[in-house]
């Protein structure tokens, strides 16, 4: 039982990259199952479970062009180049930060508005590290690059969720907003 206890602790600690919070609970904890995570988060990277191909453009591309292409084909960031190189991304929180409200922008290229140093990682990154990668940073997305500086993808918050419902699908589907916050009605009215 203590064997049992250490394991589920340390388990947890590891889901708890994430998004700072447990997200199996012990009453449905699977001993195998958080097994089998546990050695996919510390031996798969993400070039194993997949990754979005990189939606990209040229860091002197407009900021209208740059929002109409993200809001017509559904990206949360767009990696910009400057060349085939990596040089910066653009995210739904830049938007909303650096643009939104701002008058006589949508000329003006991208990468006035772009965060020029984000956090990256090399494609073969352990799952584990890039969960902590987006934790620490408080990030959304994660751009990937090769040893040439070229983007090869972007790993999300969205798509490690779906990495780890895979393992754990009705412990994660069903996880409310704020797992601690006890709702003062049901849904819907």
């Amino acid at each position: 039982m203590t064997l049992k206890i250490i394991t589920i602790g340390s388990t947890i600690d590891l889901l708890s990259l994430c998004g700072g919070k447990a997200i199996i609970s012990q009453s449905e904890f699977n001993y195998q199952t958080a097994m089998d995570l546990r050695f996919a988060l510390e031996n798969e990277t993400v070039a194993d479970v997949g990754y979005q191909p990189p939606a990209t453009v040229q860091k002197d591309e407009t900021i209208q062009s740059t929002v109409a292409r993200m809001r017509r084909e559904k990206y949360g960031c767009i990696l910009i180049l400057e060349g085939e190189k990596f040089c910066g991304i653009f995210t739904e929180r830049d938007f909303l930060n650096r643009v939104l409200g701002k008058e006589n922008l949508n000329d003006r290229p991208i990468s006035d508005v772009m965060t020029s140093k984000p956090t990256i990682a090399i494609e073969d990154i352990y799952i584990h590290e890039a969960l902590n990668l987006l934790h620490k940073n408080g990030i959304r997305h994660l751009p990937l690059i090769d040893d040439q500086h070229r983007p090869v993808g972007t790993i999300s918050v969205k798509r490690a969720v779906n990495f780890l419902a895979d393992y754990h699908p009705t412990t994660v589907y069903n996880l409310p907003p704020e797992p601690e916050t006890i709702p003062a009605a049901r849904d819907g009215g």
